[in-house]
């Protein structure tokens, strides 16, 4: 797959206009009230960037917990916001909600483009309009103002170079989703194995080689509050990965039953939560390797971004530890898939009401600055239908082993280009 736009004018037009419509869309929500604390955070984060520069600003910082490649983030924007009084205004919010809505418009463009290659026009804008006018994402990016999307991008783009046969690229794309965000890592078994199947040790070697000279682009102009990079990243990720101890931080997933904000250090059958959790996440990645170690032949590009998509789900679902915003980059991948998948369209509108209702109700209490009750009707049922899809999806994927066609290509029944 080769990611240009070769489009002739008319269609170029219409994706303009598309994406402009949902832009609009978005910034009318921007007035609306997002997470307080968050914004707050933010705001801070982009003065003290715009005011320091970004080199010294871990060490000036009172807390922030966001990886590196944010601060080049908060810097761009929070110069902006400078450059314009805003900070302390109520306009502030705007410029907060930016960026992850123009890299929300970025994925868009990549959905076009990949779908476009693969059917035609009116399919392309579709699973474009799908995704772009999805209310839960809508919801993530101009209401709460959740930087999800930025790193959502790199992983989408990271998939779609691995299909273009550049492996260092797909890597380089996916340390900058790390880099942006943690839950990325999420990816990472697919990718290494996918590269390490088609390329060798080799492509894995310089993949990971070039994985590496990302890392050190991106933290070299920062001053390090440690004397070598290895602590300097080790302190921001697991620094405030330890702080969040706890089964959900606000996520309808399995541990949702048990209510919010419950430590995982509670020991269970001999283990403790966190790493039950953790295990069970495993399994699943090794279910999911072996079912692209076996299906790989019959629909490569299918059968990977379905696995994808897998992986996010499940690391929303199993571990503990995990927000509520952390399903989003599974509709990115989905919105890949369903112009394709038939079964994966009511998986799309399912997720996206469970996502939506998650954020919404979690975002109505955290406002509140009160606590999700134990036994939440709301917070079990949501659970209960994101539990019953992903045993659904679980049975699709233990069906396509048994060599049920229904995510072969030959079954799609969609138009080439």
């Amino acid at each position: 797959m080769k990611i240009t736009i070769s489009f002739d004018r008319r269609e170029a037009t219409i994706l303009v206009v598309l994406l402009f419509s949902a832009l609009v869309v978005k910034v009318l929500f921007f007035p609306l009230p997002g997470c307080e604390n968050d914004l707050s955070a933010f705001e801070s984060w982009f003065n003290t960037a715009a005011t320091y520069g970004p080199r010294v600003f871990y060490n000036v910082v009172n807390w922030v917990d966001y990886p590196p490649f944010n601060i080049y983030i908060f810097w761009v924007f929070g110069s902006i916001a400078e450059s314009l009084s805003l900070f302390g205004s109520s306009l502030m919010a705007y410029i907060i909600k930016l960026p992850p809505t123009l890299f929300d418009l970025a994925t868009s463009v990549l959905i076009f483009i990949f779908v476009r290659k693969r059917s035609d026009l009116k399919m392309a804008l579709i699973a474009t309009a799908l995704y772009a006018f999805n209310p839960a994402v809508i919801f993530n990016v101009a209401i709460w103002g959740q930087f999800d999307a930025i790193y959502t991008f790199f992983l989408i783009l990271s998939l779609l170079l691995f299909f273009e046969s550049r492996p260092r690229l797909a890597a380089v794309a996916f340390m900058l989703g790390i880099l942006t965000k943690p839950q990325s890592i999420a990816l990472a078994p697919l990718l290494v194995f996918l590269i390490f199947r088609k390329y060798n040790w080799r492509g894995v070697v310089t993949s990971l080689g070039a994985a590496i000279v990302t890392v050190f682009a991106v933290i070299l102009p920062l001053e390090w509050t440690d004397s070598n990079p290895i602590t300097f990243l080790s302190d921001i990720y697991f620094g405030a990965y330890s702080t969040y101890d706890y089964t959900s931080i606000n996520a309808f997933n399995i541990w949702g039953f048990g209510g919010m904000w419950k430590p995982d250090t509670t020991t269970f059958l001999f283990i403790n939560l966190y790493t039950l959790g953790w295990i069970m996440f495993g399994a699943l990645v090794a279910f999911t390797l072996y079912f692209v170690y076996k299906r790989l032949g019959v629909s490569e590009e299918l059968v990977i971004l379905f696995s994808a998509f897998l992986l996010f789900f499940g690391f929303f679902m199993l571990p503990t530890r995990i927000h509520e915003r952390y399903l989003f980059p599974a509709l990115s991948v989905m919105a890949l898939l369903i112009p394709f998948v038939k079964k994966m369209r009511p998986v799309y509108s399912i997720l996206s009401g469970t996502y939506l209702i998650n954020q919404a109700y979690v975002l109505s209490f955290l406002n509140a600055k009160s606590f999700i009750a134990d036994g939440d009707p709301v917070v079990l049922i949501v659970s209960l239908i994101n539990l019953v899809v992903l045993e659904y999806v679980l049975l699709l994927t233990w069906r396509a082993l048994k060599g049920n066609k229904w995510l072969s290509s030959s079954s799609t029944g969609t138009s080439g280009n």
